[in-house]
């Protein structure tokens, strides 16, 4: 089995899915660093499983586990989700009954009672199933055992939250730019980078669930709204919370995990597990310390979540974990980056005098690392090696750096051949230096890690008291780095506004109403641009839902309708939004149906990928918002103009707002048969004979200009090639007055 102490760093998730012949999906999800346990269940409505693998693309398991089965059920689930490590369990394994009692045991106090609800049960039996698989996987493949009452339960549903599929994630660069890249543009090409000034890694994951899952429920928002524009309107005190979460430590939600997991079976070597203890005390112990000057600084705060923060800050258990650490732990004990001093600062971390049999393996512990360097002087002298170095490596302990034989030194004179009794180990910068040890080193080293050994189960045993105090106050413990990680989103977001140059304003947030920008702009767009963001207006309301936008090629038909779904994104996590005045309206589903590639790895072409998003678009939308850019190029222009037609149609008696950018003139007449079709075109000058972009939304339709022609003269295609341009089109054949693909 693996370490459960050496998770993957850039989730620390582990999860279990199962599936039924329902096509209902149960999964749950442990966060090895926040201690939760998510489940969720859920009828998996798309044949690609569409809403599974958007729940694991927020998750990011490193790894997963699935029934072993033969099965074409399991088998379905199972290869859908292969982009992730599996690790298959007999399928008596997702017990729900027994995956009921283990979760039970497992959860804190404040979660336990909802384990005994009968309608839960009912409600999340899959999910409860996955929760047992995935607990008998960490005892036997992981060999993690969880501490009674040390998980938080989370049921998680998708009503007080935005869906947003992977496709719709890629689409927007929620997360990731789309276009790859090493230049400094590049690397803040995405909503994500763009948003993230967070001082704390859970502040920073806990931007990317928002960004993924965002929130719809206003109460909630508007808590929200409050925080930020109090921090906006207070510069002192944004500065003054952000130096203070700066001095956090910054893997705040590392510092639970290791009193909680325990090994289900003896280590050979605990010595990792022991240094992960002491470090994840010091850690806390830095983090209750910095609380008084938070809540200090948290005083200056007027709104809800500012002094519901303080007042956490300032809990009674808290001083008193504080005060029991503090009588254990050295002042002076502090992680460190150098291997030997991070040793040494964990044999020392327990205040001297507090156990007699720990100061002797330190008075040891000393005594050989002078040995190792009297040796090292001896060495020196004796064969005349004064460029000798000893480092330390964490593996290797102790061993020599020294020229190699033949090379110059530093003073000028050439590297001597090595001794005799010397062991070269290895080449090292360049052949020019070579790393080597004796036998004499050798035993030093063993005998230094055997005195290192007797130091970390010593202080292990030591801290035995504190790990009991920390078990007991870990509820408050998990409420407190949640705290953190949404003060520090939400000065992140304050931060965003504050420093974006152009206006960012509050949304306004009503559960019924219209989504009104005036003078919304792309928030990528206009971090990137040098020049000033061409700034437009949208209305989508039940008397405006469906809006055609047209214009050529390079107008800013893409990036409108992407600005306006970022907007509403930004607005659903409780930031300020690139605009003069919005008013949202939060949608339960994002749908985008957006580029035309072909996908390799489903074998599939750009009008069939073009067709599985349209069609997982028409079965599943809701009133929501909805992004269409170009649906039906990638096949003839009689077809594409059908397709779009009716997939219009049937969003316009939905009612859904929807942005559907298009070149098919024809989808004008919508508006003479639907009273809630708006057309809208981008302007463009084409006096001179040239293009010239304005990027301005106009309402109404474009004029029958023949732009790919223009546009292929101005570009140089030759005379005698483009003489066709000055013909008058309607003398042409309609396949000669397609428009020409400039993107």
């Amino acid at each position: 089995g693996g370490d459960a102490f050496q998770q993957d760093e850039d989730s620390g998730v582990i999860c279990a899915l199962i599936e039924n012949r329902a096509k209902e999906v149960g999964l749950a999800a442990l966060h090895t660093r926040q201690l939760t346990l998510t489940l969720m269940q859920f009828v998996e409505s798309s044949r690609s499983y569409t809403n599974t693998l958007s729940v694991l693309a927020r998750l990011q398991p490193s790894r997963l586990v699935t029934v072993a089965t033969q099965e074409l059920l399991s088998d379905n689930v199972n290869r859908a989700s292969r982009a992730y490590s599996q690790a298959p369990l007999g399928r008596a394994c997702f017990d729900d009954t027994r995956g009921a009692a283990v979760t039970c045991s497992c959860a804190n106090v404040e979660t336990q009672a909802d384990t005994h609800t009968t309608a839960l049960h009912s409600s999340y039996y899959l999910a409860l199933g996955a929760a047992g698989a995935l607990i008998t996987f960490l005892q036997q493949e992981q060999n993690v055992l969880l501490t009674a009452g040390c998980l938080q339960l989370h049921w998680e549903g998708t009503q007080n939250h935005m869906i947003i599929d992977l496709a719709s994630t890629k689409a927007l660069e929620l997360l990731q730019p789309a276009k790859s890249g090493s230049g400094p543009a590049t690397r803040k090409a995405s909503l994500f980078r763009m948003l993230n000034h967070t001082q704390t890694l859970v502040g920073a994951r806990l931007l990317k669930a928002n960004l993924l899952q965002p929130l719809t429920d206003v109460p909630t928002l508007v808590l929200r709204y409050d925080a930020v524009e109090e921090l906006v309107t207070n510069p002192d005190l944004l500065f003054n919370l952000t130096s203070c979460l700066g001095k956090l430590p910054k893997d705040l939600d590392k510092v639970c995990a290791a009193f909680a997991l325990k090994p289900a079976r003896p280590a050979t070597d605990p010595t990792r597990r022991i240094s992960t203890l002491i470090g994840s005390v010091v850690l806390l112990r830095e983090t209750v310390a910095m609380l008084p000057q938070l809540a200090e600084v948290l005083t200056a705060g007027a709104c809800s979540i500012l002094r519901a923060v303080c007042v956490n800050c300032q809990h009674a258990s808290l001083a008193a974990l504080l005060e029991t650490i503090s009588t254990v732990l050295d002042d002076d004990a502090q992680s460190a980056t150098s291997a030997f001093i991070n040793r040494t600062q964990q044999c020392f971390a327990v205040r001297a005098g507090t156990n007699s049999f720990l100061d002797l393996a330190r008075a040891n512990f000393c005594k050989i690392t002078e040995q190792i360097h009297a040796l090292a002087e001896r060495y020196r002298v004796e064969h005349s090696l004064e460029s000798l170095q000893v480092p330390y490596a964490a593996r290797r302990g102790f061993y020599f750096v020294l020229p190699a034989p033949g090379t110059r030194t530093k003073g000028g004179s050439t590297a001597p051949p090595l001794p005799r009794d010397f062991l070269q180990l290895e080449a090292a910068r360049g052949r020019r230096a070579i790393h080597a040890t004796t036998h004499e080193l050798n035993a030093l080293n063993s005998r230094l890690r055997d005195a290192s050994n007797d130091c970390m189960v010593l202080t292990e045993q030591v801290l035995e008291g504190v790990c009991g105090q920390v078990l007991q106050h870990l509820a408050t413990l998990h409420k407190l780095v949640d705290n953190i990680a949404l003060l520090d989103m939400l000065a992140s977001f304050a931060h965003t506004a504050s420093t974006g140059g152009a206006a960012w304003v509050r949304p306004l947030c009503t559960p019924t109403g219209p989504i009104a920008i005036v003078e919304g702009r792309h928030p990528i767009l206009e971090q990137l641009e040098e020049v000033d963001f061409q700034a437009n207006d949208t209305y989508l309301a039940e008397c405006a839902s469906f809006h055609l936008v047209t214009g050529p090629n390079m107008a800013g038909k893409s990036t409108y309708i992407r600005q306006v779904a970022l907007i509403v994104i930004l607005a659903q996590v409780g930031c300020y939004v690139p605009a003069k005045f919005a008013s949202i309206r939060p949608v339960d589903r994002l749908f985008t149906r957006i580029g035309t590639s072909d996908s390799i790895d489903t074998n599939c072409s750009s009008f069939m990928v073009e067709m599985q998003e349209a069609a997982y678009i028409v079965n599943h939308a809701t009133p929501s918002l909805i992004i269409i850019d170009e649906l039906g190029r990638a096949t003839s222009t009689a077809d594409g103009t059908g397709i779009a037609w009716a997939v219009s149609e049937h969003l316009v008696d939905l009612g859904a707002y929807t942005l559907f950018a298009t070149h098919f003139a024809r989808l004008d007449d919508l508006a003479a048969v639907y009273p809630n079709v708006k057309l809208w075109h981008f302007a463009v000058d084409t006096s001179a004979n040239k293009l010239d972009f304005t990027w301005r939304l106009q309402l109404g339709t474009q004029q029958a200009m023949h732009y790919g022609l223009l546009m292929a003269g101005i570009m140089g295609i030759p005379e005698e090639v483009g003489c066709f341009v000055d013909i008058p089109c309607h003398l042409l054949p309609a396949s000669a007055c397609m428009p020409v693909e400039m993107d």
